[in-house]
């Protein structure tokens, strides 16, 4: 489960809204905890904008895991395109992989795994698990308080619901934030993931937290940061 949490590190970070600039570049890193322990490794996000399109590409070095997640997409006011997304997780000696091709000309994703390809359709609008946070920073921007966005995991689309749910003064690498928390709405299941943004940072997530259960829990908080504004149009 650490590697499913610290997936959503790549989003929820570089999104805009009309009355926000577009974030050109950004190198993170951010420090893990687990089960209340820090841990050692490399955990880094970067961003690159190329005039609509965004690449996004997180990776995580450590002893227990390696994961290394690409994806890419297009953007306008708010709106993402998925182009295609991967995933590669290591663990134990285990190696999981999947891939996604999105065409928006027939609205058809084509997932593949190690056990074959697959055709999901993308009709209404679904999205890989790094560009519908874009959107939702959107939302959060925008004064929302709640949101839903299809989302494919694990070979199928789902529902992916989110709500904020507090707010809190928080403790980073680069300073003590103010900071929304947004919870995703797992209904009556004990399983728990937050994310804390913060709004004088343009919304930018700072911190990600998950509650497996009472054995397992994984935080990871922004310990660097160093990003570019687009140029103002």
């Amino acid at each position: 489960m650490l590697q499913k949490c610290l997936l959503a590190l790549a989003g929820l970070m570089m999104a805009t809204t009309a009355a926000a600039r577009d974030i050109a570049q950004l190198r993170a890193e951010f420090s893990v905890i687990l089960n209340g322990d820090p841990t050692r490794g490399v955990n880094t996000l970067t961003i690159d904008r190329n005039r609509d399109r965004y690449h996004v590409h997180f990776s995580l070095r450590h002893w227990l895991l390696d994961v290394d997640q690409k994806a890419s997409f297009g953007w306008q006011d708010c709106t993402a395109r998925p182009d295609s997304f991967s995933y590669k997780a290591k663990a134990l000696g285990v190696t999981r992989e999947e891939r996604l091709v999105f065409d928006q000309n027939t609205d058809m994703v084509l997932y593949q795994d190690k056990d074959g390809d697959k055709l999901l359709s993308a009709e209404g609008g679904v999205f890989d698990p790094v560009s519908f946070f874009f959107e939702a920073r959107c939302d959060l921007m925008a004064g929302k308080n709640a949101f839903d966005y299809k989302v494919i995991r694990d070979g199928e689309v789902k529902d992916t619901p989110f709500k904020v749910v507090g707010t809190e003064a928080l403790r980073t690498g680069i300073g003590t934030l103010d900071t929304l928390i947004v919870e995703r709405d797992r209904g009556s299941s004990k399983r728990k993931t937050r994310f804390w943004v913060a709004p004088e940072l343009d919304y930018m997530l700072v911190q990600i937290s998950h509650e497996e259960n009472r054995q397992l829990s994984v935080t990871a908080t922004l310990s660097k940061m160093d990003y570019q504004l687009a140029q103002a149009r």
